[in-house]
Protein backbone atom coordinates (compact mmCIF):
# COMPACT_ATOMS: atom_id res chain seq x y z
CA UNK A 1 0.00 0.00 0.00
CA UNK A 2 1.35 3.66 -0.97
CA UNK A 3 2.21 5.97 2.03
CA UNK A 4 -0.13 8.49 0.96
CA UNK A 5 -3.71 5.81 1.40
CA UNK A 6 -2.28 5.16 4.65
CA UNK A 7 -3.89 7.63 6.58
CA UNK A 8 -7.20 7.33 4.42
CA UNK A 9 -7.05 3.97 5.40
CA UNK A 10 -6.68 4.21 9.14
CA UNK A 11 -9.95 7.21 8.77
CA UNK A 12 -12.22 4.59 7.86
CA UNK A 13 -10.75 2.23 10.25
CA UNK A 14 -12.02 4.61 12.96
CA UNK A 15 -15.31 5.25 11.14
CA UNK A 16 -16.02 1.61 10.90
CA UNK A 17 -15.99 -0.83 13.59
CA UNK A 18 -14.40 -0.93 17.55
CA UNK A 19 -11.18 -0.01 17.33
CA UNK A 20 -8.99 -3.42 17.87
CA UNK A 21 -5.90 -1.97 19.92
CA UNK A 22 -5.63 1.52 22.33
CA UNK A 23 -2.83 3.50 22.25
CA UNK A 24 0.04 2.29 24.40
CA UNK A 25 0.82 5.57 26.19
CA UNK A 26 -2.33 6.48 27.37
CA UNK A 27 -2.78 6.81 31.42
CA UNK A 28 -4.57 4.48 33.22
CA UNK A 29 -7.83 5.00 34.74
CA UNK A 30 -8.46 4.66 38.33
CA UNK A 31 -12.33 3.56 39.60
CA UNK A 32 -13.74 4.81 42.61
CA UNK A 33 -15.56 1.77 42.46
CA UNK A 34 -15.89 -1.29 40.90
CA UNK A 35 -19.33 -1.71 39.19
CA UNK A 36 -20.65 -4.84 37.37
CA UNK A 37 -18.57 -4.89 34.41
CA UNK A 38 -19.16 -4.09 30.43
CA UNK A 39 -19.32 -7.08 27.92
CA UNK A 40 -16.16 -8.52 27.39
CA UNK A 41 -14.19 -7.95 24.39
CA UNK A 42 -16.20 -9.76 21.37
CA UNK A 43 -19.61 -8.92 22.63
CA UNK A 44 -22.03 -6.82 21.25
CA UNK A 45 -22.30 -3.29 22.67
CA UNK A 46 -25.85 -2.44 24.14
CA UNK A 47 -24.80 1.19 23.62
CA UNK A 48 -24.52 1.24 19.51
CA UNK A 49 -27.14 3.44 17.84
CA UNK A 50 -27.95 0.20 16.12
CA UNK A 51 -28.30 -1.72 19.03
CA UNK A 52 -26.32 -4.79 16.86
CA UNK A 53 -22.98 -5.40 17.16
CA UNK A 54 -21.10 -2.45 16.19
CA UNK A 55 -17.61 -3.61 17.36
CA UNK A 56 -16.00 -5.34 20.87
CA UNK A 57 -13.97 -3.62 23.38
CA UNK A 58 -10.33 -4.83 24.58
CA UNK A 59 -10.00 -6.94 27.55
CA UNK A 60 -7.42 -4.57 29.33
CA UNK A 61 -9.69 -1.45 29.33
CA UNK A 62 -10.57 -0.07 32.54
CA UNK A 63 -14.46 -0.89 33.52
CA UNK A 64 -16.18 2.77 33.23
CA UNK A 65 -18.61 3.44 36.28
CA UNK A 66 -20.79 6.02 35.34
CA UNK A 67 -21.59 9.01 37.92
CA UNK A 68 -25.32 9.20 39.15
CA UNK A 69 -27.30 11.46 37.65
CA UNK A 70 -29.28 14.11 40.25
CA UNK A 71 -32.72 14.05 39.86
CA UNK A 72 -34.32 17.92 40.32
CA UNK A 73 -36.73 17.94 43.27
CA UNK A 74 -40.54 17.68 42.77
CA UNK A 75 -41.98 21.53 43.18
CA UNK A 76 -42.95 22.16 46.83
CA UNK A 77 -40.77 19.72 47.76
CA UNK A 78 -37.74 21.66 47.47
CA UNK A 79 -36.66 22.89 50.81
CA UNK A 80 -38.43 19.22 52.87
CA UNK A 81 -34.59 18.14 53.77
CA UNK A 82 -33.66 21.90 55.13
CA UNK A 83 -37.20 21.96 57.24
CA UNK A 84 -37.04 18.99 58.64
CA UNK A 85 -33.48 19.12 60.02
CA UNK A 86 -34.34 22.18 61.83
CA UNK A 87 -37.84 21.07 62.77
CA UNK A 88 -37.94 20.38 66.35
CA UNK A 89 -38.08 16.58 67.23
CA UNK A 90 -41.94 14.97 67.72
CA UNK A 91 -42.78 13.63 70.94
CA UNK A 92 -46.37 12.23 70.32
CA UNK A 93 -49.44 12.25 73.13
CA UNK A 94 -51.41 9.70 74.49
CA UNK A 95 -54.14 8.92 72.26
CA UNK A 96 -57.55 10.48 72.73
CA UNK A 97 -59.66 8.80 69.93
CA UNK A 98 -59.59 8.86 65.89
CA UNK A 99 -59.88 12.86 65.98
CA UNK A 100 -57.89 14.00 68.52
CA UNK A 101 -56.53 17.55 68.38
CA UNK A 102 -52.90 19.04 68.20
CA UNK A 103 -52.20 19.99 71.63
CA UNK A 104 -51.71 23.63 72.16
CA UNK A 105 -48.21 25.53 73.19
CA UNK A 106 -48.61 25.34 77.21
CA UNK A 107 -49.00 28.37 78.93
CA UNK A 108 -47.38 28.76 82.17
CA UNK A 109 -49.35 27.88 85.35
CA UNK A 110 -50.73 30.93 86.92
CA UNK A 111 -49.56 31.72 90.24
CA UNK A 112 -52.06 30.97 93.03
CA UNK A 113 -53.43 33.90 94.59
CA UNK A 114 -53.87 34.38 98.68
CA UNK A 115 -56.95 33.70 100.21
CA UNK A 116 -57.89 36.92 101.61
CA UNK A 117 -56.97 37.97 105.20
CA UNK A 118 -59.36 37.50 107.59
CA UNK A 119 -60.64 39.98 109.84
CA UNK A 120 -61.49 39.34 113.68
CA UNK A 121 -65.52 37.90 113.88
CA UNK A 122 -65.92 39.34 109.94
CA UNK A 123 -67.87 36.98 107.27
CA UNK A 124 -65.78 35.96 104.64
CA UNK A 125 -66.00 38.33 101.08
CA UNK A 126 -65.64 36.16 98.02
CA UNK A 127 -65.35 39.79 96.29
CA UNK A 128 -61.62 40.57 95.85
CA UNK A 129 -59.48 43.34 94.66
CA UNK A 130 -55.74 43.16 94.25
CA UNK A 131 -53.64 45.86 95.65
CA UNK A 132 -49.96 46.61 94.62
CA UNK A 133 -47.09 45.49 96.71
CA UNK A 134 -45.04 47.67 98.74
CA UNK A 135 -41.50 46.40 97.73
CA UNK A 136 -42.68 45.81 94.18
CA UNK A 137 -43.91 42.94 91.98
CA UNK A 138 -41.52 40.41 93.79
CA UNK A 139 -42.23 42.25 97.68
CA UNK A 140 -40.74 40.43 100.37
CA UNK A 141 -42.50 36.86 99.16
CA UNK A 142 -40.19 36.65 95.96
CA UNK A 143 -41.97 36.68 93.16
CA UNK A 144 -45.69 36.12 94.70
CA UNK A 145 -49.58 37.29 93.42
CA UNK A 146 -50.23 40.77 94.37
CA UNK A 147 -51.90 41.13 98.31
CA UNK A 148 -55.65 40.66 97.90
CA UNK A 149 -58.10 42.49 99.73
CA UNK A 150 -61.84 41.96 100.47
CA UNK A 151 -63.87 44.17 98.87
CA UNK A 152 -64.80 45.61 102.16
CA UNK A 153 -61.55 47.09 101.85
CA UNK A 154 -63.24 50.30 99.90
CA UNK A 155 -65.89 50.31 102.72
CA UNK A 156 -67.02 51.57 105.87
CA UNK A 157 -64.77 49.68 108.85
CA UNK A 158 -66.47 46.14 109.25
CA UNK A 159 -66.61 46.99 113.28
CA UNK A 160 -68.15 50.12 112.41
CA UNK A 161 -70.16 48.34 109.58
CA UNK A 162 -71.81 45.87 112.51
CA UNK A 163 -72.52 48.07 115.21
CA UNK A 164 -74.32 50.37 112.64
CA UNK A 165 -76.07 47.40 111.03
CA UNK A 166 -77.22 46.30 115.05
CA UNK A 167 -78.45 49.81 115.39
CA UNK A 168 -80.46 49.67 112.08
CA UNK A 169 -82.27 46.54 113.51
CA UNK A 170 -82.98 47.83 116.54
CA UNK A 171 -84.58 50.90 114.96
CA UNK A 172 -86.95 49.12 112.85
CA UNK A 173 -87.54 46.51 115.24
CA UNK A 174 -91.28 46.63 116.15
CA UNK A 175 -92.54 44.67 118.85
CA UNK A 176 -96.04 43.56 119.22
CA UNK A 177 -98.39 45.02 121.75
CA UNK A 178 -101.52 46.39 122.65
CA UNK A 179 -100.20 50.21 121.54
CA UNK A 180 -102.53 52.00 118.66
CA UNK A 181 -100.59 52.24 115.51
CA UNK A 182 -100.25 56.59 115.66
CA UNK A 183 -100.25 58.91 118.01
CA UNK A 184 -100.25 62.19 117.13
CA UNK A 185 -97.60 62.80 114.30
CA UNK A 186 -95.57 59.23 115.46
CA UNK A 187 -96.68 55.87 114.30
CA UNK A 188 -95.27 52.37 114.46
CA UNK A 189 -95.10 52.43 117.86
CA UNK A 190 -93.14 49.89 120.15
CA UNK A 191 -92.40 49.42 124.05
CA UNK A 192 -89.18 49.85 125.04
CA UNK A 193 -88.75 49.74 129.01
CA UNK A 194 -90.40 51.45 132.20
CA UNK A 195 -88.74 53.02 134.65
CA UNK A 196 -89.77 54.42 138.33
CA UNK A 197 -88.41 57.99 138.73
CA UNK A 198 -89.12 58.93 142.42
CA UNK A 199 -89.22 62.55 143.00
CA UNK A 200 -89.67 63.08 146.88
CA UNK A 201 -92.03 60.89 148.37
CA UNK A 202 -94.02 60.82 144.56
CA UNK A 203 -93.31 57.86 142.52
CA UNK A 204 -93.78 57.95 138.86
CA UNK A 205 -93.45 55.34 136.15
CA UNK A 206 -92.46 56.75 132.57
CA UNK A 207 -93.26 53.97 129.96
CA UNK A 208 -90.32 54.26 126.83
CA UNK A 209 -91.92 54.06 123.75
CA UNK A 210 -90.40 53.84 120.62
CA UNK A 211 -92.17 55.72 117.55
CA UNK A 212 -91.10 56.96 114.08
CA UNK A 213 -91.45 60.82 113.17
CA UNK A 214 -94.13 61.17 109.83
CA UNK A 215 -92.51 64.41 109.42
CA UNK A 216 -88.81 63.28 108.83
CA UNK A 217 -89.09 59.59 109.17
CA UNK A 218 -86.17 59.56 112.43
CA UNK A 219 -86.73 57.68 115.74
CA UNK A 220 -87.73 59.13 118.18
CA UNK A 221 -88.66 57.75 122.50
CA UNK A 222 -92.04 58.80 123.23
CA UNK A 223 -92.03 59.25 127.35
CA UNK A 224 -95.29 58.38 128.39
CA UNK A 225 -96.85 59.35 132.04
CA UNK A 226 -100.24 57.91 132.12
CA UNK A 227 -103.30 59.65 133.84
CA UNK A 228 -101.42 63.02 134.26
CA UNK A 229 -101.29 66.51 132.63
CA UNK A 230 -98.94 69.11 133.50
CA UNK A 231 -100.70 71.53 136.50
CA UNK A 232 -100.73 74.85 134.05
CA UNK A 233 -99.43 76.97 130.81
CA UNK A 234 -96.29 77.74 132.75
CA UNK A 235 -94.99 73.77 132.65
CA UNK A 236 -95.65 73.37 129.07
CA UNK A 237 -93.28 76.38 127.99
CA UNK A 238 -90.42 75.17 129.89
CA UNK A 239 -90.06 72.69 126.82
CA UNK A 240 -88.70 75.85 124.95
CA UNK A 241 -85.70 76.03 127.83
CA UNK A 242 -85.16 72.43 127.23
CA UNK A 243 -84.76 72.64 123.44
CA UNK A 244 -81.91 74.66 124.09
CA UNK A 245 -79.90 72.15 125.70
CA UNK A 246 -77.19 70.38 123.75
CA UNK A 247 -74.99 68.19 124.93
CA UNK A 248 -74.33 64.38 123.87
CA UNK A 249 -74.80 63.06 127.42
CA UNK A 250 -78.67 64.48 127.76
CA UNK A 251 -81.53 63.41 125.51
CA UNK A 252 -82.49 66.15 123.58
CA UNK A 253 -86.37 67.56 123.61
CA UNK A 254 -88.44 67.90 120.87
CA UNK A 255 -92.10 68.41 122.21
CA UNK A 256 -94.93 67.26 124.78
CA UNK A 257 -98.31 67.12 124.53
CA UNK A 258 -101.29 65.64 126.35
CA UNK A 259 -103.38 62.74 124.53
CA UNK A 260 -106.13 60.78 125.06
CA UNK A 261 -104.88 57.97 121.80
CA UNK A 262 -103.69 55.68 125.39
CA UNK A 263 -107.42 55.45 126.76
CA UNK A 264 -106.50 57.88 129.09
CA UNK A 265 -105.34 61.19 129.92
CA UNK A 266 -101.32 61.06 129.31
CA UNK A 267 -98.28 63.18 129.17
CA UNK A 268 -96.27 62.64 126.29
CA UNK A 269 -92.48 63.95 126.16
CA UNK A 270 -90.85 63.24 123.02
CA UNK A 271 -86.85 62.60 123.20
CA UNK A 272 -84.53 61.91 120.89
CA UNK A 273 -84.15 58.06 120.31
CA UNK A 274 -79.93 56.16 120.76
CA UNK A 275 -80.01 52.49 119.75
CA UNK A 276 -79.40 49.96 121.68
CA UNK A 277 -79.36 51.97 124.86
CA UNK A 278 -81.11 50.38 128.15
CA UNK A 279 -82.27 51.49 131.66
CA UNK A 280 -79.03 51.30 133.55
CA UNK A 281 -81.65 50.54 136.57
CA UNK A 282 -82.86 47.44 134.70
CA UNK A 283 -79.52 46.29 133.87
CA UNK A 284 -78.31 46.70 137.00
CA UNK A 285 -80.83 44.29 138.39
CA UNK A 286 -80.26 41.48 135.21
CA UNK A 287 -76.28 41.51 136.50
CA UNK A 288 -75.40 42.78 132.54
CA UNK A 289 -73.31 45.94 133.61
CA UNK A 290 -69.79 44.74 133.37
CA UNK A 291 -67.72 47.67 136.04
CA UNK A 292 -64.42 47.88 135.14
CA UNK A 293 -63.16 51.17 136.93
CA UNK A 294 -62.03 52.68 132.97
CA UNK A 295 -66.25 52.72 132.42
CA UNK A 296 -67.11 53.64 135.69
CA UNK A 297 -64.54 57.13 135.01
CA UNK A 298 -66.53 57.26 131.66
CA UNK A 299 -69.43 57.49 132.96
CA UNK A 300 -68.59 59.88 135.78
CA UNK A 301 -67.31 62.17 132.79
CA UNK A 302 -70.13 61.96 130.42
CA UNK A 303 -72.71 62.52 133.33
CA UNK A 304 -70.39 65.84 134.72
CA UNK A 305 -70.16 67.25 131.02
CA UNK A 306 -73.98 67.01 130.62
CA UNK A 307 -75.18 68.48 133.89
CA UNK A 308 -72.62 71.27 133.04
CA UNK A 309 -75.39 71.92 129.97
CA UNK A 310 -78.10 72.26 131.70
CA UNK A 311 -77.01 74.03 134.21
CA UNK A 312 -75.40 76.74 132.09
CA UNK A 313 -79.07 76.96 130.57
CA UNK A 314 -80.85 78.13 134.02
CA UNK A 315 -82.11 74.29 134.42
CA UNK A 316 -81.96 71.33 136.88
CA UNK A 317 -82.51 67.83 136.20
CA UNK A 318 -83.99 66.65 139.40
CA UNK A 319 -84.64 62.54 139.21
CA UNK A 320 -81.06 62.07 138.02
CA UNK A 321 -80.67 58.25 138.85
CA UNK A 322 -80.35 54.95 138.00
CA UNK A 323 -83.76 54.81 136.75
CA UNK A 324 -83.17 57.78 134.91
CA UNK A 325 -79.98 57.33 132.85
CA UNK A 326 -79.42 54.92 129.81
CA UNK A 327 -76.60 53.25 128.62
CA UNK A 328 -75.72 51.49 125.75
CA UNK A 329 -73.61 48.45 124.83
CA UNK A 330 -70.40 50.65 124.18
CA UNK A 331 -70.40 52.27 127.26
CA UNK A 332 -72.63 55.77 126.01
CA UNK A 333 -74.63 57.06 128.78
CA UNK A 334 -77.30 59.59 128.89
CA UNK A 335 -79.63 61.49 131.18
CA UNK A 336 -83.32 60.09 129.75
CA UNK A 337 -85.55 61.87 132.22
CA UNK A 338 -85.26 65.61 130.63
CA UNK A 339 -87.21 68.03 131.11
CA UNK A 340 -89.97 65.78 133.41
CA UNK A 341 -89.58 67.31 136.31
CA UNK A 342 -90.57 70.45 135.37
CA UNK A 343 -93.45 69.62 133.15
CA UNK A 344 -94.91 67.81 136.40
CA UNK A 345 -93.75 70.62 138.79
CA UNK A 346 -91.57 67.87 140.85
CA UNK A 347 -89.59 69.24 143.66
CA UNK A 348 -90.25 72.67 142.45
CA UNK A 349 -90.11 73.54 146.57
CA UNK A 350 -86.46 73.16 146.63
CA UNK A 351 -84.61 76.17 144.91
CA UNK A 352 -82.58 75.66 141.32
CA UNK A 353 -78.84 76.12 143.34
CA UNK A 354 -79.99 73.45 145.88
CA UNK A 355 -81.24 71.10 142.67
CA UNK A 356 -78.23 71.39 140.53
CA UNK A 357 -76.03 70.37 143.71
CA UNK A 358 -78.63 67.58 143.93
CA UNK A 359 -77.93 66.26 140.34
CA UNK A 360 -73.85 66.55 140.90
CA UNK A 361 -74.33 64.19 144.15
CA UNK A 362 -76.54 62.07 141.93
CA UNK A 363 -73.81 61.12 140.40
CA UNK A 364 -72.41 59.22 143.57
CA UNK A 365 -75.44 57.54 143.93
CA UNK A 366 -75.25 56.16 140.17
CA UNK A 367 -71.20 55.26 141.03
CA UNK A 368 -72.31 53.24 144.35
CA UNK A 369 -74.94 51.32 142.32
CA UNK A 370 -72.47 50.44 139.70
CA UNK A 371 -69.68 49.86 142.21
CA UNK A 372 -72.51 47.58 144.07
CA UNK A 373 -72.64 44.89 141.80
CA UNK A 374 -71.29 41.76 142.82
CA UNK A 375 -69.01 41.49 140.11
CA UNK A 376 -67.61 45.18 140.52
CA UNK A 377 -63.91 45.31 140.91
CA UNK A 378 -63.04 46.89 144.15
CA UNK A 379 -62.07 50.33 143.65
CA UNK A 380 -58.67 52.33 143.68
CA UNK A 381 -58.28 54.96 146.23
CA UNK A 382 -58.79 57.73 143.46
CA UNK A 383 -62.21 56.40 142.48
CA UNK A 384 -63.20 56.19 146.09
CA UNK A 385 -61.99 59.67 146.66
CA UNK A 386 -64.39 60.84 144.18
CA UNK A 387 -67.37 58.76 145.52
CA UNK A 388 -67.28 60.17 148.95
CA UNK A 389 -66.69 63.78 147.33
CA UNK A 390 -70.27 63.37 145.44
CA UNK A 391 -71.64 62.23 148.75
CA UNK A 392 -71.48 65.54 150.29
CA UNK A 393 -75.10 67.28 149.92
CA UNK A 394 -74.24 69.90 152.46
CA UNK A 395 -73.09 73.96 151.17
CA UNK A 396 -70.01 73.75 153.03
CA UNK A 397 -68.74 70.73 151.05
CA UNK A 398 -71.13 70.52 148.23
CA UNK A 399 -69.83 69.13 144.77
CA UNK A 400 -68.69 70.83 141.95
CA UNK A 401 -67.79 70.33 138.94
CA UNK A 402 -64.39 71.78 138.80
CA UNK A 403 -63.72 69.57 142.06
CA UNK A 404 -64.70 66.43 139.81
CA UNK A 405 -62.53 67.44 137.09
CA UNK A 406 -59.51 68.06 139.56
CA UNK A 407 -60.21 64.32 141.56
CA UNK A 408 -60.61 63.13 137.90
CA UNK A 409 -57.02 64.01 136.91
CA UNK A 410 -55.62 62.89 133.69
CA UNK A 411 -58.03 60.28 133.38
CA UNK A 412 -59.80 63.41 131.81
CA UNK A 413 -57.42 62.93 128.91
CA UNK A 414 -57.56 59.77 128.34
CA UNK A 415 -61.77 60.33 127.92
CA UNK A 416 -61.28 63.07 125.52
CA UNK A 417 -58.64 61.14 123.33
CA UNK A 418 -61.20 58.34 123.43
CA UNK A 419 -63.32 60.83 121.42
CA UNK A 420 -60.95 62.18 119.43
CA UNK A 421 -60.57 58.33 118.04
CA UNK A 422 -63.79 57.75 117.72
CA UNK A 423 -63.98 61.15 115.89
CA UNK A 424 -61.26 60.20 113.63
CA UNK A 425 -62.26 56.50 112.79
CA UNK A 426 -65.91 57.79 111.80
CA UNK A 427 -64.56 60.81 109.91
CA UNK A 428 -62.29 58.24 107.81
CA UNK A 429 -64.87 56.14 107.01
CA UNK A 430 -67.23 59.31 106.34
CA UNK A 431 -65.29 60.12 103.31
CA UNK A 432 -65.55 56.28 102.05
CA UNK A 433 -69.35 56.43 102.21
CA UNK A 434 -69.36 60.11 100.52
CA UNK A 435 -67.29 58.52 97.80
CA UNK A 436 -69.63 55.68 97.70
CA UNK A 437 -72.36 57.76 97.48
CA UNK A 438 -71.12 59.56 94.54
CA UNK A 439 -70.96 56.55 92.47
CA UNK A 440 -74.81 55.26 93.60
CA UNK A 441 -75.76 58.51 92.25
CA UNK A 442 -74.20 57.54 89.31
CA UNK A 443 -75.56 54.29 89.27
CA UNK A 444 -79.04 55.69 89.40
CA UNK A 445 -78.39 58.12 86.26
CA UNK A 446 -77.30 54.59 84.00
CA UNK A 447 -80.26 53.37 85.10
CA UNK A 448 -82.43 55.59 83.86
CA UNK A 449 -80.81 56.01 81.00
CA UNK A 450 -80.30 52.40 79.63
CA UNK A 451 -82.47 49.56 78.82
CA UNK A 452 -85.23 52.23 78.56
CA UNK A 453 -87.87 50.69 75.62
CA UNK A 454 -88.98 53.89 74.30
CA UNK A 455 -89.40 57.75 75.32
CA UNK A 456 -91.33 60.05 73.77
CA UNK A 457 -92.69 57.76 71.22
CA UNK A 458 -88.87 56.64 69.77
CA UNK A 459 -88.49 52.88 69.82
CA UNK A 460 -84.94 52.15 71.22
CA UNK A 461 -84.76 54.84 72.28
CA UNK A 462 -81.98 53.85 74.83
CA UNK A 463 -79.89 52.17 72.05
CA UNK A 464 -79.81 55.40 69.33
CA UNK A 465 -77.65 59.17 69.64
CA UNK A 466 -75.48 59.33 73.37
CA UNK A 467 -77.68 56.79 74.70
CA UNK A 468 -76.00 54.05 72.83
CA UNK A 469 -72.73 54.86 74.74
CA UNK A 470 -73.82 54.78 77.77
CA UNK A 471 -75.73 51.36 77.42
CA UNK A 472 -72.35 50.18 75.95
CA UNK A 473 -70.30 51.27 78.90
CA UNK A 474 -72.77 49.66 81.12
CA UNK A 475 -71.84 46.02 79.58
CA UNK A 476 -68.05 47.12 79.55
CA UNK A 477 -68.51 47.15 83.52
CA UNK A 478 -71.06 44.95 84.41
CA UNK A 479 -71.26 42.20 81.89
CA UNK A 480 -67.51 42.07 81.25
CA UNK A 481 -65.81 38.65 80.52
CA UNK A 482 -62.68 36.95 81.05
CA UNK A 483 -60.72 34.96 78.00
CA UNK A 484 -63.09 31.75 79.02
CA UNK A 485 -65.85 33.83 78.44
CA UNK A 486 -67.20 33.34 82.15
CA UNK A 487 -68.77 36.02 83.82
CA UNK A 488 -65.74 38.26 85.71
CA UNK A 489 -67.30 39.70 88.80
CA UNK A 490 -64.26 42.26 89.73
CA UNK A 491 -65.03 44.83 92.17
CA UNK A 492 -62.01 46.42 91.39
CA UNK A 493 -63.08 47.01 87.85
CA UNK A 494 -66.39 48.06 88.79
CA UNK A 495 -65.03 50.56 90.99
CA UNK A 496 -62.39 51.88 89.35
CA UNK A 497 -64.00 52.31 86.18
CA UNK A 498 -67.50 54.18 88.07
CA UNK A 499 -64.65 56.55 89.58
CA UNK A 500 -63.12 57.67 86.56
CA UNK A 501 -66.58 58.41 84.81
CA UNK A 502 -67.59 60.48 87.92
CA UNK A 503 -64.30 62.55 87.59
CA UNK A 504 -64.34 62.48 83.99
CA UNK A 505 -61.08 61.21 83.64
CA UNK A 506 -59.24 61.86 79.99
CA UNK A 507 -57.98 58.64 79.75
CA UNK A 508 -59.28 56.09 76.33
CA UNK A 509 -61.54 52.94 77.12
CA UNK A 510 -62.45 50.33 73.92
CA UNK A 511 -65.86 49.81 74.21
CA UNK A 512 -67.35 47.22 71.78
CA UNK A 513 -70.84 46.21 71.46
CA UNK A 514 -72.53 42.53 72.19
CA UNK A 515 -72.64 41.25 68.78
CA UNK A 516 -68.68 42.55 68.40
CA UNK A 517 -69.46 44.43 65.04
CA UNK A 518 -69.19 48.14 66.53
CA UNK A 519 -65.84 48.79 68.56
CA UNK A 520 -65.73 52.67 70.28
CA UNK A 521 -62.64 54.23 71.67
CA UNK A 522 -63.66 57.03 73.71
CA UNK A 523 -62.49 58.81 76.85
CA UNK A 524 -64.85 58.71 80.55
CA UNK A 525 -65.30 62.79 80.03
CA UNK A 526 -67.50 61.94 76.51
CA UNK A 527 -69.24 58.67 78.06
CA UNK A 528 -69.96 61.18 81.32
CA UNK A 529 -71.53 64.12 78.96
CA UNK A 530 -73.19 61.75 76.96
CA UNK A 531 -74.59 59.66 80.40
CA UNK A 532 -75.49 63.71 81.89
CA UNK A 533 -76.80 64.52 78.77
CA UNK A 534 -79.49 61.62 78.58
CA UNK A 535 -80.87 62.10 82.14
CA UNK A 536 -80.95 65.85 81.47
CA UNK A 537 -83.38 65.00 78.72
CA UNK A 538 -85.47 62.54 80.73
CA UNK A 539 -85.91 65.30 83.64
CA UNK A 540 -87.39 67.42 80.90
CA UNK A 541 -89.65 64.97 79.70
CA UNK A 542 -90.34 64.10 82.80
CA UNK A 543 -91.01 67.75 84.24
CA UNK A 544 -94.69 69.04 84.33
CA UNK A 545 -95.74 71.01 81.18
Amino acid sequence: MPDDEAPAAAARTDQGAAPTTLLRDAPAFVPRARKPALPEAGAPRTDSPGGGGGGVLQKDAPAFTPRPRARPPAPGVQHANALLKSAPAFTPRASRGPAAKPAPEPRPAPEPRPAPEPWAGAPHDDLVMPLPQSGGSGGSGGGRAPFMRPASHFAIDEGLRRALASDMRAAYAVSESDLPYRVHSYYALSPLESAEVAAGPRRIVEQAIKAQSVADGRHRVLGRIAGLQPGDKTCLAAIDRWKQVHSAGAARVDEAFVTRAFGDNSLVVVRAYRPGAACLAARLASGRVPAPEPLLWSVALQLAAALRAVHAAGLSVRVLGPATVWITPSGRVQIACCALADLLALDADRGLVAAQRDDLCAIGRVLRALLGQPSAPQPSAELARLVDYLAGSQAADAPTLDGILRLAGRRVFAELDAARREADLLSDNLRLEMANGRLVRLLCKLSFVTERASDAGEPGWSETGDRYLATLFRDYVFHAVDERNAPLADMAHVVGNLNKLDAGSTERVLLTSRDGKSCLVVTYSEIKRCVESAFHELQLASAPA
